[in-house]
């Protein structure tokens, strides 16, 4: 099902990096996700890799 709404969202300190909270994120849901947007940093190759979505 492609609802197109925002399953999770959290506010980080400013020295939390992009790719470490993705890690949080996908912990987060246990829902199938099509696609993530973001800004660059979320092209971590080592978080593409070894999770699938």
């Amino acid at each position: 099902m492609n609802t197109h709404q925002i399953i999770t969202a959290k506010l980080s300190a400013s020295n939390v990096t992009d790719g470490k909270m993705i890690l949080n994120f996908l912990e987060q849901t246990r829902r199938r996700i099509n696609s993530i947007s973001g800004d660059a940093p979320y092209d971590n190759q080592i978080i593409l890799r070894n999770h699938s979505y």
